[in-house]
């Protein structure tokens, strides 16, 4: 805010006063003329060099109002602490932007943002680490090799916030065993062979077939042209129709977590990696769910360097709950779409067969799964 001051101007010739002013170049606004004295404003720059003006047409003048910041700084000119706790501050703010204080992940999805920043602290980047002091390229190539989920990372610093950009697989190959590694084909269920696509080696369970889970289908073992016996690397794709069962069960009466409305909470000061506890006892709770808050404190818009961590214990109490036959066969038909979705999303289903049992303290369910998958895995041979 600009400094300016209010004059008062008392003689007969004021107003020939002011007009001095005026052609001496010296700025005046806000004339003003109450009784016979002339207010006005001009820069505290030149109230000396007015006074002298004044003296030559014998004019008094009076500082009536000081304003503008100049003359709030003035204030606290003897204050010695604030000026040098304002230093301090500022010396502090400048120490601390050579250190990373923020770290945020882009472009995950499948990977977590936690993963991703353990695997960058191993490599020696983490909140409270000198700018200087750490390798990006290495933990780039680190982030790569070690999740194998990410295809691309490019670690930034934009201040003392380091962005983590990655981009995912859209897929990720099996880990199957080398072409030029002898191999069978097994079982990995056991079932009725129903069509078999045999790519290398020797097919020993025709279409048809019963096979117990482990059992060779396709031998790596092969004879070739000449009669020898030769180890091949064996390749097929074995369609089995397999059967499983389940059981489900839902009470009527059970216990359940309800929330009894108390809340803990501890503080922490992050500062340099390190957490800095701001209570004298710490308070875990056994039966509360934690979560966790973690937010970057501001002065006047401008990031201090320290973080507010923020521990969250929210209380609950095991209620006993009781619920009628109607909702426990709506929960348990839940339940059993939830095992269909999970178990059988990739398969052929031929046959989901249910059947309900009321009893006296829930209700009962048993299910049969008719369904066809490929139930090929290759092994190495010799390998149980």
């Amino acid at each position: 805010m600009k400094s300016y001051i209010v004059v008062s101007a008392f003689g007969s010739y004021n107003e020939d006063f002011v007009n001095s002013l005026v052609k001496k170049n010296i700025k005046v606004w806000n004339l003003k003329n109450k009784d016979g004295v002339i207010f006005f404003n001009i820069s505290p720059y030149f109230y000396k060099k007015i006074a002298r003006v004044a003296f030559n047409f014998g004019v008094r003048t009076r500082v009536e109002q000081r304003h503008g910041a100049y003359f709030r700084l003035r204030r606290y000119k003897k204050r010695y602490g604030i000026f040098f706790g304002a230093v301090s501050f500022i010396g502090i703010i400048v120490l601390m932007s050579n250190f990373v204080w923020d770290i945020k992940v882009h472009g995950n999805a499948d990977v977590s943002a936690q993963q991703i920043i353990e695997v960058m602290e191993k490599h020696g980047i983490q909140n409270g680490v000198n700018i200087f002091k750490y390798d990006s390229e290495k933990a780039e190539l680190a982030l790569v090799l070690e999740l194998d989920r990410l295809a691309w990372v490019n670690i930034e610093r934009h201040g003392s916030r380091i962005n983590v950009n990655v981009s995912e697989r859209l897929e990720i190959e099996d880990n199957k065993i080398p072409v030029t590694t002898p191999c069978n084909v097994v079982a990995v269920k056991t079932g009725v062979i129903v069509d078999a696509e045999v790519y290398r080696g020797r097919l020993l369970s025709e279409p048809g077939s019963g096979v117990n889970r482990g059992d060779v289908i396709v031998s790596g073992v092969v004879e070739d042209g000449a009669g020898n016996i030769i180890l091949s690397h064996a390749s097929a794709k074995i369609i089995a129709e397999c059967e499983d069962s389940a059981e489900f069960f839902v009470p009527f009466t059970s216990l359940e977590k309800k929330n009894n409305g108390k809340v803990t909470k501890n503080n922490f000061i992050v500062l340099l990696g390190h957490a800095f506890p701001m209570f004298m006892i710490e308070s875990k709770p056994e039966n509360a769910v934690y979560s966790e808050e973690m937010r970057v404190p501001t002065f006047f818009g401008l990031r201090l360097p320290y973080r507010k961590k923020t521990e969250i214990y929210t209380h609950y109490d095991y209620v006993e709950v009781t619920i009628g036959q109607v909702t426990a066969l709506e929960r348990l038909k839940r339940q059993i779409e939830l095992y269909r979705q999970n178990f059988y999303g990739d398969s052929e289903i031929v046959s989901f067969d249910e059947k309900y049992y009321v009893q006296e303290d829930g209700i009962f369910a048993e299910v049969r799964v008719v369904y066809r998958t490929n139930i090929a895995q290759q092994r190495m041979i010799g390998v149980p």
